[in-house]
């Protein structure tokens, strides 16, 4: 049995938050656009993107390079939930959720600066930063304007730090000490980690985007970065027209087909050269020139779909949606598979043999992805089960029409008009990635047109399609029992 084929570390970890920063820097993928939101010039962006993206991921690469980029920084990575865990506004008042924000990410702040610099403060003290009115700090640098407040307690007494990453504490107490200009870097992950579909639940995340924007343009040495799904920014953002000024803060994550190829050639060369490090056939490869070759160190290539012979990335970006997490646990359930079956590379045939494994996942990551915007989510997908996995315009509405809405009325979905019927639920399902249309241009079948590149189709009764066929997704169809019209693609193997 190839021991290696098993090994969890293969395809990396599946959380990005979780991952060695090490680790995630030999092979995170960066793009152009990210250089913004690395950039200390930019003191406020977000993230946003489906479940499994890499927003997390991202998150914590930027906090990886402000640490080796800058010597004297405070650099906080956190929770939401920590956050909110510091106090309790129960006020439906916008304008007290906002202060309350405030306050809280100033004594997280606040907290670090003691950790940093070696201090312990008071509770008076702590108190006196969580009531400070904020209007005093404008135009001030963040840490200068609370350290002026502190009333410290003595020096030498250490306090918990707590989730915090500092490159260098002697150079920030120089910093502060002398000018109190040092700069904050707040990375704050799982926004919307509990979130419900709630009046206060939508107002307190909300509220949370509205307070960082005006905490950067309050005072100076403040960047902030954050991460929203982007199904939850939707809701958000029909709610609470002040999400309009967010906007511009925010960085769409998606990943190409080729990007796919290329995070899975860097998680493969990365672990192999961590286990191997005295192996120059290991050693000597280099991802972007030896792509093929470090593939098929795992891969039995080609993967045919259909009569297609192609790169194993290109079936695999299929399956996983272009999501990088589904792709890491598509090729840990194929690998196993591969190993027990005493293989040396996993083919196309270990992906076929683990499809309905792999489907349970992805239904039961549907259903917690979306069920917040529609709750019959389960009963309108069960509504396919057994069925055909290819549909017209016509078919699909028919379908919703005598399936779903003839059975359970028509379901209540968030952004989306009832009384537009069987429309709004097709529109829906094509948004949560459940459909996507089909691109006929594409003879191997490789082509699927998701919700971000036609957000239009099937709004319009004039013209719902531009001529186009929806299929169910791959990866829902095995543990669904779709039914196809001739064999799937990946039959071949």
């Amino acid at each position: 049995m190839r021991r290696d084929l098993l090994d969890p570390e293969l395809f990396g970890n599946e959380a990005g938050d979780d991952e060695d920063l090490e680790i995630l820097n030999s092979y995170f993928v960066e793009k152009p656009e990210f250089q913004r939101f690395f950039s200390s010039q930019v003191r406020l962006s977000f993230v946003r993107s489906r479940k499994g993206v890499g927003k997390s991921a991202l998150l914590k690469q930027t906090l990886y390079k402000r640490q080796k980029e800058s010597g004297a920084e405070i650099l906080i990575h956190l929770k939401c939930s920590d956050l909110a865990a510091m106090q309790d506004v129960p006020s439906t008042s916008p304008d007290e959720l906002i202060y309350g924000w405030q306050q809280r990410i100033c004594t997280q702040v606040n907290l670090e600066l003691g950790a940093a610099l070696n201090i312990g403060f008071t509770d008076d003290a702590i108190a006196l930063i969580e009531s400070a009115e904020l209007a005093g700090f404008r135009s001030r640098n963040l840490v200068g304007a609370l350290f002026d407040r502190l009333r410290i307690k003595g020096l030498g007494a250490e306090i918990e730090r707590v989730r915090t990453a500092v490159a260098d504490p002697q150079a920030i107490l120089a910093r502060v000490l002398e000018k109190k200009d040092v700069t904050v870097w707040l990375f704050v992950d799982d926004v919307d980690a509990t979130f419900i579909n709630t009046e206060h639940e939508r107002l307190k995340a909300s509220t949370f985007f509205s307070a960082c924007r005006n905490l950067v343009n309050t005072v100076s040495g403040l960047c902030i970065r954050a991460a929203v799904r982007t199904d939850v920014w939707s809701v958000l953002a029909q709610y609470d027209e002040a999400l309009d000024k967010c906007e511009q803060y925010m960085l769409d994550l998606t990943w190409s087909t080729a990007e796919t190829g290329q995070i899975l050639t860097n998680k493969i060369l990365s672990f192999f050269k961590r286990y191997y490090p005295d192996d120059p056939r290991y050693q000597l490869l280099n991802p972007m020139r030896d792509s093929d070759e470090i593939r098929q160190i795992v891969f039995k290539e080609p993967f045919y779909w259909g009569t297609r012979p192609l790169e194993s990335f290109r079936p695999i970006h299929i399956l996983s949606a272009g999501r990088p997490r589904w792709a890491a646990q598509l090729c840990k359930i194929a690998g196993r598979d591969a190993a027990e079956k005493h293989a040396n590379l996993i083919s196309i045939g270990h992906v076929r043999d683990v499809l309905r494994a792999y489907g349970v996942l992805r239904v039961n990551d549907l259903y917690k992805e979306h069920r917040h915007q529609c709750p019959l989510l389960q009963e309108i997908v069960e509504s396919f089960s057994g069925g055909p996995r290819r549909f017209s315009t016509e078919e699909l509405i028919d379908h919703i029409g005598s399936k779903i809405i003839a059975r359970i009325g028509t379901p209540r979905i968030d952004g989306i008009s009832a009384e537009r019927g069987a429309f709004a639920v097709a529109h829906f399902l094509f948004r949560c990635g459940f459909i996507a249309a089909r691109d006929e241009g594409d003879p191997a079948g490789l082509s699927f047109i998701r919700f971000e590149e036609r957000p239009n189709l099937l709004s319009s009764r004039a013209n719902p399609d531009d001529g186009l066929s929806w299929e169910i997704h791959p990866s829902y169809r095995q543990v669904l029992r779709i039914q196809g019209r001739g064999p799937e693609p990946w039959a071949s193997s």
